[in-house]
């Protein structure tokens, strides 16, 4: 074998420019599957760093009467309480609920996220607290629950690791809380994937505090916005628990006065966690591998063309006494050799692609930000090497161990030709190339389609010169609604003398901030029993909310200032036409969740609240009578939004120099983080698709470059007994495009068929769409026909008297 290892080393050091081709695409290859494969292991495959992460389940409920949210959604406080009463499957149960402080101890005001928790959520998941300890029982009580626990993080940047800050008492929102302990630094605390995230994604809480489920959160029976985790008892499957829990269900559904359906739904937490990743890392892992395999297909093609040109020296060597077996170990060591140096390449190459992924990719794919090049993608890449080595040396390894000695001999004096059955073994491997190449361009052409279509999709808004800012009050200095509209008013007033604004308002939601706070509502005048009744998405507004927004009125008035505590609203289009059909809500009354009736006054234009939804049913009523301390101020402008930032900041920090102000936003940029991680994975998508197509159309380049070289004396024949040179550039194109146009076909074929994979991921654009698969025929018909040419083009201006003396 040591042999074996030397005579590769010298064969491959003598064609030095194939050697250093051959490594430099596969590293490409290996590096990008290693990468690829990285993420889906770190993300899907890896078990969670939890003890016995097989039963920790959650738990989402399923009320047909929501079912546009989705298939599933959030707990509320009263089902969880009675879950954790009667429930005979779990070890434990836990409520997650996010929120977010003003931190004004220690440091300028800075805004942080976390979550409130049930004090069983700790053992539940296994984590304790590296310094101090977790929350006690007596302390998920309401009035019992001012304690709070920080990350690590949140230890090291804000109070510099200074262990007395445990026991100690620290400022949020205005109200002391005592710190009782740190978690370690790997500490993760999940909410289920359908809770909404103050954070955005997957960004890690920093602060904990115990949930104490008050009479407020239990008082709204329908407020579906906790998330519930629990540890499952041994023996326990997701499906007797569910049983489990639905009779639970039932019984609280017989204690209703207006019965309505309501079941769970349980899955593993791994799974529900990452649920919404594993389509789209799928799909990256599928491209990887196909550019991969392209890649290999390349390399036997080479080895082949190589292999025509080693049939002399080959069959002297069998004739000297060595056998099929020798001959064929020999070539496969070449192989492993080229493929060990492009594992090796590869494997550097992930590290940097990692990175570089690691980096730029959205928060919304659980765990992205703590992944490394670790013993699996190393063992994966040392795999993967050593199959693409297999498989691109097989082929042409056995083909020329087959050598005949006699036949190979004899041709020495003749120009080195290739045997039918070589010629159409490459034909082959070219129509498998194509084909791989067809199925990334189709992905990747569906993802630029749908992309497009996305963003230029009708928001219900004009994000042009408008900015956003959001800003939270702390209770402890606004305790009252008196406070807070004082507040809000005076922060208005300042904005709007700001030279260059147009218009400013607030609302309690943010622009494409996802689904709000969704409440029956009861049309005055239309009987019908209450859990039947439809739901609306209502917002609160300030008058000139709207406009700073550039939502549309239609009909009616906007809200004012004149209003007062009248109560008045204002509806969407589509809540209009849903609630009012064929006739004019202006005047109409209905109930929003109290006693009062409200008046319709206006219809605004339906506005997207997630840019891939349609827009929901909207209410829009002043904000004055309603009590929120997180809110969103938006701001139009004359001018550049960027130039009154600045101001802006100081007329809140006049306000208020305690107050925690994030950096404003403008809605362009709030429109584009919207679509970040459809953006990075059309990205990563496409970059296959093109890095195919390049591989593929070289392979072609190849095997029709290789055939004319090998063809010179029967094109110097051809052309000596009058054959047109336009008839010899049709016999060359011919041997090229044959295979491609086989590998076009079966490569939309197979496209059509898995195109229901897609589905998921597409917006706007069937998976079938014809524009697409015209597109990328068109697309790999010239790439290929440039492929082609050149050889073809060379074919035609061989000299007859020089092809003639090849030999």
């Amino acid at each position: 074998m040591i042999f074996d290892l030397r005579y590769a080393l010298r064969t491959l050091a003598r064609s030095p420019g194939f050697a250093v081709i051959a490594i430099l695409t596969l590293a490409l290859g290996i590096g990008a599957n290693t990468a690829i494969f990285t993420v889906f292991n770190g993300v899907l495959l890896k078990p969670l760093s939890y003890p016995e992460p097989g039963r920790l389940a959650a738990i989402e409920e399923v009320v047909p009467k929501f079912a546009r949210f989705g298939p599933a959604l959030p707990v509320t406080a009263w089902h969880f309480r009675e879950w954790r009463k009667g429930n005979h499957s779990f070890d434990q149960l836990a409520l997650v609920g996010n929120l977010s402080f003003t931190l004004t101890s220690a440091g300028d005001p800075v805004r942080v996220f976390g979550q409130r928790v049930s004090a069983s959520i700790f053992p539940l998941l296994g984590v304790q607290a590296t310094v101090g300890r977790t929350f006690l029982e007596e302390e998920d009580q309401p009035g019992r629950d001012r304690v709070v626990i920080l990350s690590d993080r949140l230890w090291s940047q804000r109070f510099h690791r200074d262990p007395s800050v445990v026991g100690s008492k620290i400022v949020l929102d205005g109200v002391p809380y005592q710190v009782v302990g740190v978690l370690p630094a790997d500490a993760r605390i999940p909410s289920t994937g359908r809770l909404w995230s103050m954070a955005g994604g997957d960004v890690p809480g920093d602060i904990w505090k115990p949930f104490g489920i008050s009479d407020n959160d239990l008082a709204i029976m329908a407020e579906f916005n906790y998330g519930c985790l629990g540890r499952l008892k041994r023996g326990v499957s997701i499906a007797q628990a569910t049983a489990d829990l639905n009779a639970i269900q039932n019984g609280i559904v017989a204690t209703m006065s207006e019965k309505t359906e309501l079941r769970t739904a349980i899955s593993g937490l791994q799974e529900q966690m990452t649920g919404s990743s594993r389509t789209s890392l799928t799909l990256l892992l599928a491209a990887a591998a196909a550019v991969l395999l392209i890649v290999v297909v390349n390399l036997a093609n080479l080895l082949l063309a190589r292999g025509a040109g080693r049939r002399r020296e080959l069959a002297i060597r069998a004739a000297i006494g060595a056998g099929t077996a020798r001959l064929l170990r020999q070539m496969l060591a070449e192989s492993l050799v080229l493929a060990t140096a492009g594992g090796l390449a590869g494997a550097l190459a992930a590290k940097w692609a990692l990175t570089a992924i690691t980096l730029k990719a959205p928060l919304d794919i659980p765990g992205i930000r703590d992944l490394h090049m670790d013993a699996a993608g190393f063992w994966f890449a040392a795999l993967v090497s050593i199959a693409s080595g297999v498989l691109f040396g097989a082929l042409p390894a056995w083909r020329m161990a087959r050598t005949d000695p006699q036949g190979a001999l004899k041709a020495a004096g003749a120009a080195t030709t290739e045997s039918r059955g070589g010629g159409r073994a490459r034909g082959l491997l070219i129509t498998a190339e194509v084909a791989l190449t067809v199925l990334c361009l189709v992905a990747g052409g569906l993802l630029l389609n749908s992309f497009v279509r996305l963003i230029h999709v009708d928001k219900g808004f004009q994000p042009e010169r408008a900015m956003a800012i959001n800003l939270g009050l702390p209770g402890g200095r606004y305790r009252d609604s008196a406070a807070h509209v004082r507040f809000v008013r005076s922060l208005l007033d300042q904005v709007r003398a700001i030279p260059g604004v147009a218009a400013a308002g607030i609302s309690n939601r943010g622009p494409l901030s996802g689904e709000g706070s969704n409440l029956s509502i009861e049309v005055e005048g239309v009987n019908m029993r209450s859990v039947d009744r439809p739901t609306v998405d209502y917002r609160c507004v300030t008058p000139d909310f709207l406009r700073a927004m550039g939502i549309p009125l239609i009909d009616g008035r906007m809200i004012a200032e004149s209003d007062g505590d009248r109560p008045v609203a204002m509806v969407s289009a589509s809540a209009a036409h849903s609630l009012w059909p064929n006739q004019n809500p202006i005047g109409r009354r209905f109930h929003l969740g109290t006693d009062q009736w409200i008046e319709v006054v206006g219809i605004a234009g339906d506005v997207r609240h997630t840019i891939s939804k349609p827009p929901n049913p909207t209410v829009y009523i002043p904000y004055w009578q309603r009590d929120r301390s997180d809110f969103t101020l938006v701001v139009r402008s004359a001018m550049d939004p960027l130039s009154i930032a600045s101001p802006l900041r100081a007329a809140i920090h006049g306000l208020d120099p305690q107050l925690y102000v994030p950096q404003a936003r403008t809605l362009e940029e709030v429109v584009d983080a919207s679509v970040r991680q459809r953006r990075f994975q059309l990205s990563l998508v496409l970059g296959f698709a093109m890095a195919a197509l390049l591989l593929a159309a070289i392979g072609v380049y190849g095997v029709v470059s290789q055939s004319v070289t090998q063809r010179t004396r029967e094109i110097g024949i051809r052309l000596a007994l009058g054959a047109s040179r336009r008839h010899l550039w049709m016999v060359v194109a011919h041997r090229g495009m044959t295979p491609v146009a086989a590998g076009l076909a079966l490569g939309i074929a197979a496209a059509l068929a898995a195109s229901h994979f897609l589905a998921s991921l597409l917006f706007g654009v069937p998976q079938t769409d014809p524009a697409t698969y015209v597109g990328v025929t068109a697309v790999l018909l010239a790439a290929a026909s440039l492929a082609c040419y050149l050889p073809a083009r060379r074919a035609t201006r061989v000299d007859p008297l020089v092809a003639l003396r090849h030999d």
